[in-house]
């Protein structure tokens, strides 16, 4: 899979796609994904015309869309471009269409952060994907929204930290690092010269300035 770019879910969303084709089959509505110590992205729920969304929400139309495995990509840009056609994929109608351990992005989000002492420190808001096929965690609220609101930074950084910092995933998310651990290390990381230069620059460019955190803690 070929990715032009860092990405998450919330750019991914509503994003075009087309088949081997190059005929146009949806928009990305919803992802899966599976945890293992490693956050994997499965498979993307296609989703067709908001009337046809309407149709399937009252019960007009089977809900029955596309999905295709994160493998039939074969590179993301300004639209996601397959290597099948859409004839070839199962729907959310198929037994077993999403296996059991696979969850949805739209489950995942806003999912309640716990630290490894179970204290809270956020909320799950997004998935980043490196171009490097990494996915890692987003998180805000909490602690981590406290901090960058009183640094002026609420709308300008994305705090992301990797799959390595995770825990377990269930009716929370929870870490392997403290409360402590995590504000520590996101201050230092605040301090760095290039996010103060990408804070300098969002008068101009209005980017966002992706915060890693942990990463050599493994």
């Amino acid at each position: 899979m070929d990715v032009d770019k860092s990405l998450n879910c919330n750019e991914l969303r509503d994003c075009d796609v087309v088949d081997s084709t190059g005929k146009m089959v949806g928009r990305i509505g919803d992802m899966t994904f599976t945890f293992d110590g490693n956050l994997n992205l499965e498979q993307f729920v296609l989703v067709g015309s908001a009337w046809e969304e309407f149709l399937e929400s009252v019960g007009v139309k089977p809900d029955k869309d596309p999905l295709f495995d994160a493998s039939l990509i074969r590179r993301i840009g300004d639209k996601v471009q397959l290597t099948s056609n859409v004839n070839s994929l199962k729907t959310t109608l198929d037994k077993d269409a999403i296996p059991k351990g696979e969850i949805r992005w739209s489950e995942l989000k806003d999912k309640y952060i716990i630290d490894k002492d179970e204290v809270g420190v956020g909320k799950a808001v997004d998935i980043d994907f490196d171009v490097n096929g990494t996915a890692s965690l987003t998180v805000g609220g909490g602690v981590i929204e406290e901090t960058l609101e009183s640094l002026g930074l609420k709308a300008d950084v994305d705090i992301i930290v990797p799959a390595e910092t995770i825990e377990s995933m269930g009716d929370k998310i929870k870490l392997k690092v403290s409360k402590d651990e995590l504000k520590l290390t996101m201050d230092k990381a605040l301090e760095n010269l290039e996010v103060k230069k990408a804070r300098d620059d969002l008068a101009t460019q209005r980017d966002v300035a992706k915060v890693r955190l942990f990463q050599k803690l493994m």
